[in-house]
Formats: structure tokens, sequence, C-alpha cells
């Protein structure tokens, strides 16, 4: 019998995240998460926490909300959020432990079943409140081990990482390459490594296109025991994204595996997406070109168009080499931290100071927390000479305890100091976004839920009513 595989869509979460910088409104998804939700899916991932805080600060939509509205339309599949072991990616790099515990527990009570939960460098302690949180909520944790490339990256480091998080309870383990550097060859040993250690939990692959190989590393996992992979809808795929879910079913069905999915309507939201993304212009995913640099300087697809537009508006464009240069070596003194929000960030920008003012004659705040350890142990030992110039010049020490135990419980206390609030998902919003943020998701109202498709001109709504042949019938609303 052929084995089953299965893809977990996150169309609605990377694929608009890596594409459209998670500028998906709630009006965008909700036409077809019902079609979604009759495909078959291991899970559908709908949120993350730059998803959260793309709506509230930029589409002025209350996520909570729209978990809601999400949940209302998808009753059959488990609905999956993605996030971090310490806190919210963006303001709130690190929250006291009963804060990032309510956080996990109501996204659990607006509809989320599973979380989907990593720590960037790795360090295990550090899944214990998103754990706990989701044994108390009733909901599943995969728990993440983040890929990357440096001398101590090995397949014992994973395998002993693999054991800890078994030992924590985790209920799946997921080995996830957000940058797309995973490759065919290394899954042939990593992948079986995983799954030795794995007591029986499944082990899933989550790998992106940023290099081109993104289907032939998710292909060549399934083959070596991966049993669920991550896709995105063909609009939302490749290029810094996921692969396409049609391409990846159709070559799993090819290879001889059995997958359960329905592919017409996996057709149907293609369509749909496609024609969101021509009613809105946004951008639709290419394949990548096969970029070997990224092995090197490992930086996320996403970030890169960023970096370099920041570089040229400081007229530095043509110190890029140097900066990818730099990166290696202030991987290497931190530690060899991981390519990953937020450590990418921090080591990009230190790089580039690197490059500008001479190797650590000007540092981050965040690099000295990151030395001192108040984002966890790294996966090797940070630069002695670094340490001992940040004690010297910061005057502390570094810790070696959960960084989340340095906090004190903060929930009663903001609930004391800036409440009363309305329900805990209010309490959230006022402790992760500024007043202001907070005031002009008031002031917008009640989400517009229009048609995202055809609420365009004319022009546009008879070309997509031409598109469209299940539409006999429509009423123009001027």
């Amino acid at each position: 019998m052929a084995r089953k595989v299965n893809v977990i869509d996150s169309t609605v979460r990377d694929g608009q995240q890596s594409l459209w910088a998670t500028r998906m409104t709630t009006a965008m998804m909700l036409p077809i998460v019902s079609v979604m939700d009759e495909v078959g899916y291991d899970a559908i991932e709908c949120m993350s926490t730059s998803g959260m805080d793309s709506c509230v600060r930029y589409l002025k939509e209350n996520p909570w909300e729209r978990q809601r509205l999400l949940r209302e339309r998808i009753k059959r599949t488990p609905m999956q959020n993605i996030g971090g072991c310490l806190g919210f990616s963006v303001g709130k790099a690190l929250m006291p432990d009963d804060m990032l515990e309510l956080y996990y527990r109501t996204c659990a009570a607006s509809g989320i079943s599973r979380f989907f939960v990593l720590d960037g460098l790795n360090d295990i302690r550090n899944f214990e409140v998103p754990m706990r949180a989701a044994r108390k909520s009733g909901a599943k944790m995969l728990g993440s081990l983040v890929y990357s490339i440096s001398p101590v990256h090995t397949d014992e480091h994973f395998v002993q990482k693999t054991k800890e998080l078994v030992a924590m309870g985790v209920d799946i383990l997921v080995l996830k390459d957000p940058n797309g550097i995973l490759t065919p060859e290394r899954v042939r040993t990593l992948v079986p490594a995983m799954n030795a250690a794995s007591a029986g939990r499944p082990v899933y692959c989550h790998s992106h296109c940023v290099t081109g190989l993104g289907p032939a590393t998710n292909l060549e996992a399934v083959d070596h025991g991966a049993g669920v992979i991550w896709t995105a809808s063909r609009a939302l795929a490749n290029g810094s994204s996921l692969p396409a879910t049609s391409s990846m079913v159709r070559d799993l069905k090819r290879a001889g595996y059995e997958v359960d999915l329905d592919q017409e309507a996996i057709q149907k939201i293609e369509d749909y997406f496609f024609a969101v993304a021509r009613r809105h212009s946004k951008p639709i995913g290419q394949p990548a070109e096969y970029d070997p640099s990224f092995y090197v300087h490992q930086m996320p697809g996403g970030m890169i168009s960023n970096f370099r537009a920041q570089m040229a508006q400081l007229g530095l464009e043509n110190r890029m080499e140097e900066v990818f240069e730099e990166l290696p070596v202030v991987r290497e003194d931190l530690g060899w931290s991981l390519m990953v929000t937020p450590y990418s960030q921090i080591i990009g920008t230190q790089a580039a100071l690197n490059v500008l003012y001479g190797r650590y004659k000007v540092t981050l705040n965040e690099v000295d927390q990151l030395v001192l350890g108040y984002y966890g142990q790294t996966p090797a030992q940070v630069s002695q000479n670094l340490l001992d110039a940040i004690v010297r010049r910061t005057g502390k020490q570094p810790i070696t305890m959960r960084p989340g135990l340095t906090l004190d419980p903060g929930v009663d206390r903001f609930r004391r100091e800036n409440g009363p609030f309305a329900s805990d998902e209010e309490l959230l919003l006022e402790y992760l976004f500024m007043p202001e943020h907070i005031r002009t998701l008031r002031e917008a109202g009640p989400m517009p839920l229009g048609d995202a498709v055809s609420s365009g001109n004319l022009a546009d709504l008879v070309r997509e009513v031409a598109e469209r042949k299940d539409v006999t019938h429509f009423h123009l609303a001027m």
C-alpha cells in the first residue's frame, strides 16, 4: 500500500507574508476559505505574530475578529498559527511568562487548535511556556527545529534537539527551513536521523523556495520519512514563498504516494487567488533562480530587498558584498546564531555597522542582549573577546537561566495599571501595540468584508464574470 502524505496550506499565512508583505485583508480570505476547508489539508495555517502586527498597524483590522471569522468558515480542518517561544515578533521580543501563555491560550480560544512554534536559537528550554499553554488549551504542539548551515549545525545537533523536544512532549516535530537553504542531499541524512530520535512522533518538513530547490528538497524529505510538507496556492507560491500546492500534489502522486486531496477544489483556490492578485495588483510568485550565495550569507529572501534598499538610502549600496562577507564573521562571534527573525536583522545590522565603522566599534543593544544570554543559549559559545568587551561596557554579567525567568509576572500588573479590559483579547492588543495603533484601529470601525475579487470598476466586473462560468446573475451596487 502506498504511503499517505499530506500538505499544510499556508497561502493566507506564509504565502502572503512572503510575497505580499502580509497585506492580504480578511476580505480577500473569506470567500475562499470554505473551499479550502473541503480540500482535506492536514491543517490551514492562517495566522502569525507578524500577521497580527500587519492586521493592526497596516490593515486596521482586529486580528482576533479575523480568526473568529475564519473559524466560522473552516469547520473541518485544523487551524494553525506560527509563533515564537519568547514573545511577539515586533516590539515585544521577550514577554513575561504569564503574558506569553495568555497570548497562546487566547489564540486557542479564538479558534487555533495547533501551535507551530519555533525558537530562533533552537534553545529548547524556551518552548516551556507555549507547551504549557498548548496543554491547558487542548491544542497540538508542533515543535520546530530551525535549519542552518554552520560548523555546529550537524546531524548530531539536530538529533539532540529532537530528543529534547520529545522529552518536553511535543506532538509533531518539524524541520523548518525558512531561508530555503536546505538541500535534497542534506535531508537524506537529517530527516532519517530525526525520525530515529522522534520516539514515534511524526516528522514534517517546511522548506522555502528562495534558492529554487524548495520543491526538490520537500520531495526528498518525503522520500526519507517526512509525512507532511507546507505549500501555498500557486499565485502565492515560489520565489521566497513555499512550493505550489498543485505541483507538489502532482509530483507526490507521480512518485507513488497517496495524496487524498480534492484537486478540483485546489484548482478553484488557484483561480480565486489569481483573480485577487489581478484585481488588487499583487505580485505573482515566480520560480527563483538558483543562487549559491544564499548558502554563505543565509539572509532570508524577504530581508535582502529591504536591506539593499536601506543601504541604498545611505548611499552604501556599493558595499553590500562587504556586508555579505562580514555576516559569517558576526554569526560565528554570536555563537552561530541563526539567520531567522529577530536574529537575522540583528546580525545583518551589526555586519553593516562593522563594515562602516570597524568591527564592533559600534554595537547594537540587541547584540549585547544576545551575547549576555537574554534570548537564550546560542548554538555555540559566543566570542570571549566580544563577551568581555560587552561585560566591561555594560557592567552586566551573562545569564544562564531561561530568559523568561528574568521577568516578573506581568498580566495582573498590566490589568491593574491599564484596565479594566473587556476581554483578554483587548488586554493583549493594548499590551502588544502602541496606543496610536490601537486608536487608529478603533477609529477604522468594522472590517470591510466586500467581494475582494469583483468589487472594482465595471470593466473589472465584466471581465471577472466572463472568467467565472458559474456566475449567471449579479447585482451592481452604485
